[in-house]
């Protein structure tokens, strides 16, 4: 399979490397389940070694979570040291009572001679089936987190992720509301395989000519042991499907479309969402839960190491 992705240039818009680790910082309102806590990945305990990991595999990007239930210090100065450039979502499924004083808060805290990258609100089209808030109210907030941290921090870079696996017109609903309001600077979008629709090629030009704005596959990854990722894909494992998105971003490039990079989410295996207090742990991760590595994901993401 040839590889036509271009890692070795870095486009406005670009991160520092064209692959990018990340990392669970949700929290689920209807049964407690943090899993910034259930990873490990907090700087008291394992997060460090996270990003140490990814670093080691040639990833010098993340994404990353301040959620308001966490002091954003101890965060950002753990990846800080790690050298890797960071985009920090603000909301993930778990709306701060003050969303504004939360953005600020961060904003405040960042070193303000870095560009600040912010996910204000990961995923709105979600919140009403997984937090209860109606999409126009999280969309609103989304838009006051951005301008509260523009407000407060020189060089602020706003992300926008939803999901968006395929070519219809109802899934861009959001991302066109925070467009036009002017805090989006990468348009991210969120692709599985167990939900795509349509060719993530596709998917891209769509998104590409829709908003003329770089574009970032901010969470896609292979979960091994999902029905629906090996009855569509036989034979798949977690390198397989990098290598598929690597391909789909070159199909796309070629047509014109500016693809800043593909993330690989989550980064981590976690135990599942109902039951944070398991043992087990979903298989769609470089990082296993003793810290070894999945040596499938771990060849492919050295192998584009090599090219960049």
């Amino acid at each position: 399979m040839q590889l036509r992705f271009n890692f070795g240039q870095h486009r406005p818009g670009g991160f520092a490397s064209r692959i990018l680790a990340g990392f669970e910082c949700g929290f689920l309102g209807w049964n407690g389940h943090d899993l910034l806590r259930t990873t490990g990945h907090l700087p008291e305990r394992r997060m460090a070694r996270h990003l140490t990991l990814a670093a080691t595999h040639g990833v010098r990007a993340a994404r990353d979570g301040l959620p308001w239930r966490h002091d954003p210090r101890p965060r950002l100065e753990t990846a800080a040291r790690s050298g890797l450039e960071t985009i920090w979502d603000l909301s993930h499924f778990d709306p701060p009572p003050d969303p504004e004083g939360h953005a600020r808060a961060v904003a405040t805290a960042a070193d303000h001679n870095q560009p600040l990258w912010l996910c204000p609100v990961n995923e709105p089209a979600l919140y009403p089936p997984l937090a209860g808030v109606a999409l126009p109210a999280v969309v609103a907030m989304a838009i006051r987190m951005g301008r509260a941290a523009r407000d407060h921090h020189p060089d602020v870079r706003l992300l926008s992720t939803d999901p968006i696996t395929g070519i219809g017109e109802r899934q861009f609903e959001a991302t066109d509301a925070l467009v036009e309001a002017g805090v989006v600077d990468v348009v991210g979008v969120n692709y599985f395989p167990h939900t795509a629709r349509t060719a993530l090629r596709k998917v891209l030009l769509k998104t590409w000519r829709r908003y003329r704005k770089p574009v970032l596959v901010a969470e896609t990854s292979w979960h091994d042991g999902h029905p629906r990722h090996h009855r569509r894909h036989p034979g798949f494992d977690k390198g397989a499907w990098l290598r598929y998105v690597v391909e789909e971003v070159g199909a796309a490039e070629s047509r014109g479309a500016e693809v800043a990079g593909i993330c690989w989410y989550p980064f981590v295996d976690c135990p599942p969402w109902q039951r944070p207090r398991s043992r087990s742990r979903w298989s769609h991760g470089l990082i296993r839960q003793d810290l070894s590595v999945d040596a499938a994901l771990s060849a492919a993401l050295h192998t584009f190491a090599d090219r960049s």
